[in-house]
């Protein structure tokens, strides 16, 4: 397997495998052991047709199959950003 970095990413996993006495590859094994050793297969999300959730762009989401109008959208941010400044605000908006 082949993993393409950009530099100063691969600088910063050197110095931190270095500084623990690894070489990059031993350090990214750990990290890899580790996150397998942490993650169940039960915690990752499945998509579940029969729940509707499905998975998209690696987000596990609630899909009705149709895309919401945008004035649907917009009436829902309108109200949110009201919302949050009356909280915020109070009575001075």
């Amino acid at each position: 397997m082949t993993l393409n970095l950009e530099s100063d990413i691969a600088d910063g996993l050197a110095t931190i495998a270095s500084v623990r006495g690894l070489t990059v590859e031993e350090y990214l094994r750990q990290l890899i052991h580790h996150e397998l050793a942490a993650t169940r297969a039960s915690d990752i999300p499945v998509a579940d047709e029969s729940s509707g959730m499905v998975m998209e762009n690696g987000l596990l989401i609630y899909g009705a199959g149709t895309e919401l109008p945008a004035a649907v959208i917009d009436a829902a941010l309108r109200r949110s950003r009201e919302g949050r400044s009356k909280h915020i605000l109070g009575n001075l908006s």
